[in-house]
């Protein structure tokens, strides 16, 4: 039985073989201390926007960029970043 949840507890860690990456789309972009920041919208709309059976709202999350990649991109821009 020790052998099964070994086996099991190995399997879910390196199961997934890699890092998972976000995508969305820049809904703003602010500067703070210094620091250069990117909201992405991280939820899932439909094209039509007609989200009745979506029970939540908006998932957003903030990115901290370098200087560069900040100003590379825009609102609206899609942007990746890995977890």
């Amino acid at each position: 039985m020790k052998k099964i949840a070994l086996l099991l507890v190995i399997a879910f860690t390196f199961g997934c073989g890699g890092s998972v990456n976000d995508c969305g789309e820049i809904d703003a972009k602010y500067i703070k201390d210094g620091e250069y920041f990117l909201v992405i919208n991280l939820s899932n709309q439909r094209p039509n926007g007609d989200n009745n059976d979506d029970p939540g709202g908006e998932i957003l999350t903030d990115a901290k960029v370098s200087k560069s990649v900040y100003d590379l991109k825009n609102i609206g821009d899609e942007f990746c970043f890995e977890n």
